[in-house]
């Protein structure tokens, strides 16, 4: 499947988990290849109740976190 943009991301969330679902994507500063096996994930999707971003799920595309994500 191919990716979402980040607006198709932020609606699958609040489609989700209401209104307080959350994105956030941090791109990476180097090439996969290069980092880490504890690197951070560029993209993270979750519930944003307590004001924080509670993570559900995370990967390398939106696609991933949200597969990542437990189901509703």
């Amino acid at each position: 499947m191919k990716d979402m943009t980040q607006e198709q991301a932020r609606a699958e969330a609040l489609r989700r988990w209401g209104a307080a679902g959350t994105i956030e994507f941090r791109p990476p500063r180097r090439p996969r290849a290069l980092r880490g096996r504890l690197a951070r994930y560029a993209c993270k999707v979750g519930n944003g109740i307590s004001g924080g971003l509670q993570v559900e799920g995370q990967g390398d595309t939106w696609v991933e976190a949200f597969e990542d994500a437990h189901p509703r």
